[in-house]
């Protein structure tokens, strides 16, 4: 099997992170946290990735222009929330960047896609959180399966770290693959403001990357 780019705690880092951008829309604690010494540190982090230093920078200066538009963190955070209704939450219409595979793949929402995923987290002993009002296929229950699946790589024994090595690239080639540059496209074309865009880039980056596998 082809050795993976990024090394467990790694994915489990950005896979967490990534979820919790396209799960809900930041508050002006959350704000405050991305704009000071820790969320720096942490985006710079990112950037540290290879591919992904670019991406990073971008959605640094996205928020940071948003901020001086808007004055306040507060302020920051209803913009960004505002876009995130648009983009995620079917504020825009038909067209919005919504954020579920079966939308991409069956043009319809809770398809056979969010079967499959659900099968698949439950076979992993996984499942969307009952305080989680989305179906198993919002791209934001897929990034956070992956980083579970890749934390438990960090303890495994070697049988067991190399199956769920395998188990996460063929559900990111089966399951995420086919739509997430369709889902990456609407978020750029849709976001003026470019701090989702880059989130979106970032994703699809770690997403064709990160098992070693290359884009697609």
């Amino acid at each position: 099997m082809t050795a993976p780019l990024l090394d467990p705690q790694d994915r489990a880092f950005l896979f967490d992170w990534l979820a919790t951008v396209f799960l809900r829309e930041p508050d002006a604690a959350t704000i405050a946290l991305l704009r000071g010494a820790e969320g720096k540190a942490s985006l710079a982090a990112v950037g540290a990735v290879p591919g992904l230093g670019g991406d990073a920078v971008a959605l640094g200066r996205a928020l940071d222009a948003i901020h001086d538009r808007e004055g306040n963190d507060s302020d920051t955070a209803l913009a960004l929330a505002a876009r995130f209704g648009t983009l995620f939450l079917g504020a825009g219409g038909p067209d919005s960047a919504h954020p579920y595979a079966s939308v991409y793949l069956e043009k319809r929402t809770h398809g056979a896609a969010t079967d499959r995923v659900a099968a698949f987290l439950a076979a992993h002993d996984l499942g969307v959180d009952t305080g989680i009002p989305e179906p198993a296929d919002h791209i934001a229950v897929a990034l956070a399966a992956l980083a579970e699946l890749s934390r438990r790589e960090v303890t495994a024994a070697a049988g067991a770290e190399e199956a769920l090595l395998k188990a996460q690239k063929g559900f990111v080639a089966a399951e995420l693959i086919p739509w997430v540059g369709s889902f990456c496209e609407r978020v750029e074309d849709q976001d003026p403001d470019g701090y989702y865009a880059a989130a979106a880039r970032i994703t699809r980056t770690v997403l064709t990357t990160a098992y070693g596998s290359g884009p697609r």
